[in-house]
């Protein structure tokens, strides 16, 4: 047998750790260090409290046997004193004491006692007894060992979960973000992403509870906002499809409070919806609240459908902002339990700059809490609805159709050499116009046949164009220059919605055809309404409308 497969002995005694002995007799101590030592202990002596509580600072012992009358310093103090210093360590303390007032033996496991012996005491007992705390001992450190383990993993797990979560979001330099999770799993999520069109999308939730459970429903809910942003859907759809996956996901007793805004291109207009979080805040240029959308909705992830999923409209001056918040923010309590409370909120929003508004906030927040621990993640963010927030042009350009060099002219002869690599044609009739965006559907059927993605914004800009004034002016008959008024957009949107819900007897036909010219690609896209026809104002000539204008042509050359 190799040395390496040699075992101990099993009455071989193994090193225990260090026991700090404290008491005024040097019998006792010697009695209690000759049994001590043979169990394997490192023996340090003590003579009275005030030494014992400094032979604890230089020496960390594993285990204390406390004698209650000392000298300067009795054991009852001692111990209290030994175990605020231990923090997260367990120190057990054995009492040794001739009384056997029972009321005096309470006061030694009040004072921070784990065991007390009645002097004289029998070795049997005595050994018992430190085996008995050993057991207790050993399974609290392996408990913390296993705690700290689960702590790192957590933070690994939680940058993990930042990165998924929070490094994919725009314009955060632009807006006053404030995150302040209880634990190091934020029940709370905030998600911002820009449409293809420009539209800046900013999501706030809070997730039942906090930590990592409530944490879980921010990966899927991540994915699907992103995703479904990217591909162009109405902020609508994608409240509707995050309800639908979360409702399916999540533990009944687990749903997620939204409050979700979508920030026109122009930053002049804004679509609002809450579903469940506090109201959300409309202040002016001159910091004064305007506005308050309450919850109007249920949150996400209750019922299978949601009944209304449409957002309201707002309409946008320079200067104004919008706040959002979870409850997290005003249920914040003080020491003595007093919350922080609307009132108190909305007070640091008035007359205060917006770029001011996060720090005075914060600032006021830490003062009335006084560093009291809360059960809730606090989360806020302000958008500011400037200038500042416009989107490039050349990244989201408005007009698409008369910016775009890749919209172009092309008139076929009769020795034109095309080749036609694929038709695909759509028709879209009035039940489905009043509830279905066909633009993503378009996007998502041309992937499947090409990789556009380089072209997705652009296509993206030209489908919704050409969709867009086939429904509001070929078949809904709107005057786009109604949008131009005070409170337009909003008069527009309204007016939209009942033209809409009336529709009938109404299509929008669209056909799109991939073809070859001189080794260079193009895709023609037609799209033809049931309408009387109209001539859009911006029309150039890379548009040809036809028929009695019903019917437009582009034709968009891929680079």
């Amino acid at each position: 047998m190799s040395h390496a497969a040699e075992t101990i002995p099993a009455d071989d005694i193994s090193f225990k750790g260090k026991a700090l002995i404290v008491d005024d007799e040097p019998t006792n101590r010697l009695i209690l260090e000759a049994h001590l030592s043979k169990q394997g202990y490192e023996i340090i002596s003590a003579v009275n409290g005030l030494e014992a509580v400094e032979k604890f600072r230089q020496e960390s012992p594993d285990i204390i046997f406390m004698d209650v009358m000392m000298p300067e310093m009795d054991g009852y103090e001692a111990t209290m004193k030994i175990k605020s210093l231990c923090g997260e360590r367990f120190v057990p303390v054995i009492f040794l004491t001739a009384i056997t007032n029972e009321e005096e033996l309470a006061r030694c496991v009040a004072a921070g006692g784990d065991d007390f012996l009645t002097k004289p005491f029998s070795h049997t007992l005595l050994k018992a007894k430190v085996d008995a705390l050993e057991r207790v001992r050993d399974l609290h450190r392996e408990i913390t060992r296993h705690h700290m383990q689960i702590l790192r993993d957590e933070e690994i797990a939680e940058q993990l979960f930042s990165d998924v979560v929070m490094a994919d979001n725009v314009e955060l330099d632009k807006l006053h973000v404030m995150l302040r999770p209880a634990v190091t799993f934020s029940g709370d999520i905030l998600m911002s992403a820009r449409s293809p069109s420009g539209e800046l999308y900013i999501l706030l939730g809070d997730f039942t509870g906090h930590g990592l459970v409530a944490a879980i429903g921010a990966l899927p809910t991540a994915e699907v906002f992103r995703t479904m942003t990217k591909k162009g859907f109405t902020l609508s759809k994608i409240l509707k499809e995050l309800n639908r996956k979360l409702e399916y996901l999540l533990p009944a007793d687990k749903f997620l409070a939204v409050g979700a805004i979508s920030i026109a291109a122009d930053v002049r207009s804004a679509k609002i919806w809450n579903g469940g979080i506090p109201d959300i805040i409309h202040l002016n240029a001159e910091h004064e609240i305007i506005n308050h959308f309450p919850a109007t909705h249920l949150a996400l992830g209750i019922l299978d459908k949601i009944d209304n999923e449409k957002p309201l409209h707002l309409d946008l001056k320079e200067g104004d902002a919008l706040v959002m918040y979870t409850d997290g923010v005003i249920e914040a309590c003080n020491t003595s339990n007093d919350m922080y409370g609307e009132k108190r909120f909305e007070q640091q929003l008035v007359h205060t700059e917006t770029k001011d508004i996060l720090v005075k906030l914060e600032k006021d927040l830490i003062q009335f809490t006084d560093g009291h621990t809360q059960e809730d993640d606090i989360s806020l963010v302000v958008i500011p609805c400037t200038h500042h927030l416009l989107v490039d042009e050349q990244d989201y350009p408005a007009k698409m159709i008369t910016h775009n060099d890749s919209v172009v002219d092309f008139f076929v002869s009769e020795d034109t050499n095309i080749q036609l690599e694929w038709q695909w044609n759509f028709n879209v009739h009035a039940n489905s116009l009043k509830k279905v965006d066909p633009v993503p559907v378009l996007l998502s059927q041309i992937q499947e046949l090409e990789d556009i993605k380089e072209h997705r914004q652009n296509l993206f800009l030209i489908f919704s164009e050409l969709f867009n004034n086939a429904l509001d002016h070929g078949l809904l008959k709107l005057d786009s220059s109604l949008k131009a008024e005070p409170d337009g957009f909003t008069e527009y949107l309204e007016e939209r919605e009942l033209r809409l819900d009336k529709l009938a007897d109404a299509n929008i036909e669209i056909a799109l055809e991939k073809f070859v010219f001189d080794d260079i690609a193009f895709l023609k896209i037609n799209m033809k309404d049931s309408g009387d026809g109209f001539v859009a104002k911006d029309a150039t000539e890379h548009v040809e409308y036809k028929g009695k204008g019903n019917e437009v042509e582009v034709v968009y050359q891929f680079a």
